[in-house]
């Protein structure tokens, strides 16, 4: 009887086991593409380019900022949006991530400056007489901490179909910042995206430093960014004069976050644009905020209908959700690996997904021959239907920075066919009422026949 018990129970877990792990396969098992055949045009009167294949289709403006819109194969009813916000300059003096309690504007640094240093100690009244007298030097040197996309002019250069010696075929275009609203004149043409959507499998080579899989209908890009003059090189005097009272400065005290949204949103036309991404190419900020807590929502955010992001192998659910402070996410479980970030509705992973590498690259703008890997961070905040996300990087100077996002889709295919899988559920069922009643009745069961 205990024997019969035993067999019948372990059956029983057997089969529960496998009807709730089979689904899982349904979602994670990613279909290899070693090619891929691409078409590429202008649409909707010129103002777009739209790249298709079978597994994929992706648009982007012909003029104005980074943006791009994507979905699986036919799929419409799942329209992924990732747009590039802007650039935020931030202090690491508590955290290593971004937060905008710490966006280095005169007025932010002044208050993280007062409570770190001036609020306690000996030399408190002395500091804080200090820090006033710089703060007035700081209204009138600074720019903003946050330099957004939308106002400034972009050129797109491309696209155009390039193959490798190695066989690797893709096709390149750019994006590139000429014109930055006056503050930030430092930034034209020293901001760029190279993109390159891959129609081949390959293997990148990042100058020697470390590898990374390509697979054919990604898109990769590559974020430049250089000759940055930042707000925190003119604290320098006032460091020297705390660390003359003894005091700890952090080596690294600032960081440049690049803002990035995702969202979802619907379309009206596949042979067209979403009204709100017209809207929203077509919109031009005409000044800049003086840190982005002001920045106002965009047409895409207001309209985005997004319900969860799994970041890794955390679930962040977004719909309906606003949250005020910046939430971490931890993206260096293993050095140079690509974090990714899945588009979901609830509990289904949809295909879409963003990612990007976890380190950088710094690269010596006077011996180019000079680079460093450098750790990246990331963090986010919840703003309804959409989730910002803040990519930060370590201060780099007067040197070069880049860096590795990617969208994609992930082919699902499923692992068993669907009546097997009711089987197995079925059966499963079946032997658990079976178990059931042996306990109940204390007697010996032949669960071949029943009677």
């Amino acid at each position: 009887m205990k024997n019969v018990k035993k067999t019948i129970m372990t059956i029983s877990l057997a089969f529960l086991l496998i009807s709730i792990i089979v689904p899982t396969f349904l979602i994670g098992d990613v279909k290899a593409v070693s090619t891929i055949e691409a078409n590429y045009g202008l649409c909707n009167n010129n103002k777009w380019w739209r790249i298709q294949t079978d597994l994929i289709t992706i648009l982007f403006p012909a003029s104005g900022k980074p943006m791009f819109l994507w979905w699986y194969k036919n799929d419409t009813s799942n329209v992924y949006v990732v747009k590039y916000k802007g650039l935020i300059e931030y202090m690491t003096l508590d955290y290593e991530y971004y937060r905008d309690a710490y966006e280095a504007n005169a007025l932010t640094v002044r208050e993280r400056l007062m409570a770190k240093y001036a609020a306690a100690g000996t030399h408190r009244e002395r500091i804080a007489q200090k820090i006033m007298e710089e703060y007035w030097k700081w209204i009138l040197g600074f720019h903003p901490s946050f330099l957004p996309f939308s106002a400034c002019s972009w050129n797109l250069t491309g696209p155009e179909e390039v193959t490798r010696e190695d066989g690797v075929s893709y096709i390149s275009f750019n994006f590139t910042l000429v014109n930055a609203p006056k503050p930030f004149d430092f930034a034209d043409g020293n901001v760029v995206i190279r993109c390159r959507f891959y129609k081949t499998d390959a293997t990148e080579d990042v100058y020697g430093l470390y590898t990374y899989t390509v697979k054919a209908g990604e898109l990769k890009m590559d974020l430049v960014i250089q000759n940055w003059e930042w707000n925190i090189d003119k604290l320098n005097n006032l460091f020297e004069f705390l660390a003359s009272y003894n005091l700890s400065v952090p080596k690294l005290r600032a960081g440049l976050a690049l803002w990035v949204d995702l969202a979802s949103i619907e379309i009206e036309d596949v042979q067209g644009v979403p009204v709100a991404a017209e809207e929203d190419a077509n919109m031009f900020l005409p000044s800049v905020p003086e840190n982005s807590t002001l920045a106002q929502i965009e047409p895409v955010e207001g309209n985005s209908t997004l319900s969860d992001i799994i970041a890794g192998n955390q679930r962040i659910q977004v719909r309906n959700r606003i949250t005020s402070e910046t939430v971490p996410l931890n993206v260096r479980a293993r050095l140079r690996e690509r974090f990714r970030l899945r588009f979901a509705n609830e509990s289904q992973t949809l295909a879409g997904f963003f990612d990007f590498v976890n380190t950088a690259v710094v690269i010596n703008a006077t011996n180019p021959e000079d680079k460093t890997v450098v750790d990246v961070t990331a963090a986010y905040k919840l703003a309804g239907n959409h989730m910002r996300l803040f990519i930060g990087y370590p201060y780099f100077g007067s040197n070069i920075l880049e860096h590795d996002p990617s969208i994609g889709v992930e082919e699902v295919v499923p692992w068993l066919p669907a009546p097997i899988i009711l089987i197995l559920i079925g059966a499963t069922v079946i032997i658990g009422v079976a178990v059931v009643a042996v306990k109940m009745r204390k007697k010996t069961i032949n669960i071949v026949n029943v009677q």
